[in-house]
């Protein structure tokens, strides 16, 4: 994998230049923390600084912010690596596992940069990685005493039904993106999708693959309309998932099996 040095001096990642991938290596389990972060000026780091409160190892992944957004950071102890150009979250996303997988993490765990999630809730993730450590594990956030638009409501229950159909497994959030990934799983499935339909695609292709999906009960923080920083576009976005879908829920119904990742004697790490 190649990095370069960018304008500013943090580490630009070449897509092209990626390794294909490694073999999955889980002894004994290490957990970084991912935060991938595009024009979150105001609030990255509010967040990192909170994260490192309740672990040591965090890496912000910039996916070609236009704000200096990694300015913010200065002074604190974080691995900083960012894109030349916006290439999506789950772009950015695969691009931390390239790296996480190189400094020999076994799991990273993806927060938002928007201070939508508590990094406190972290402390709810290692003790589930090291009960189901071939699991993807989804922070269900708690929408009963927050101020949750209305769109991010139905947005969920929308998600929640195609996953089901899909798979036949019930999440209560699949639209969360504070999540633990096992760097494994990310670099044995086949994955297309760049932005954040990722997030919809890595669930449903883990689970035809034999991966396990669990999920952990955290909190949830929606600011005053006003102040919201949010990069997702109604109409496009939402075309976009629609389509994803429908590919998934034809693949879903065709006589054709699914390649397994997880061997069901698979041994658990150490801890």
């Amino acid at each position: 994998m190649k990095m370069t040095p960018s304008k500013s001096g943090h580490p630009v990642f070449d897509p092209q230049s990626a390794d294909p991938g490694f073999q999955p290596h889980v002894h004994p389990i290490k957990i970084i923390i991912v935060i991938p972060v595009y024009n979150h000026f105001s609030t990255l780091r509010g967040v990192v600084a909170q994260a490192l409160h309740v672990h040591d190892e965090i890496m912000v992944l910039d996916d070609g912010s236009t704000d200096n957004v990694l300015n913010t950071l200065e002074g604190l102890d974080v691995h900083k690596i960012c894109h030349p150009k916006n290439l999506g979250k789950g772009a950015a996303i695969m691009t931390a596992a390239r790296e996480a997988r190189r400094r020999g993490m076994t799991h990273m765990v993806t927060i938002d940069a928007d201070g939508q999630h508590n990094p406190d809730d972290f402390n709810c993730f290692p003790p589930a990685i090291r009960k189901t450590p071939d699991a993807i594990i989804v922070g269900k956030r708690n929408f009963r005493n927050t101020n949750v638009p209305r769109a991010n409501r139905f947005g969920r229950s929308f998600s929640n039904f195609w996953l089901r159909l899909q798979t036949g497994i019930s999440l209560g959030d699949v639209q969360s993106g504070f999540r633990a990934y096992p760097i494994f799983v990310l670099e044995n499935l086949r994955l297309h999708e760049k932005r954040y339909t990722f997030e919809v695609e890595v669930l449903v292709k883990a689970a035809w693959a034999g991966v396990e999906l669990r999920q952990v009960d955290v909190s949830v923080y929606y600011p005053p309309a006003k102040e919201r920083i949010s990069h997702f576009r109604l109409f496009v976005d939402n075309l976009r998932l629609s389509f994803l879908n429908t590919k998934l829920t034809m693949r879903s119904i065709a006589p054709l099996p699914h390649k397994k990742i997880v061997d069901s004697n698979h041994t658990p790490p150490e801890t």
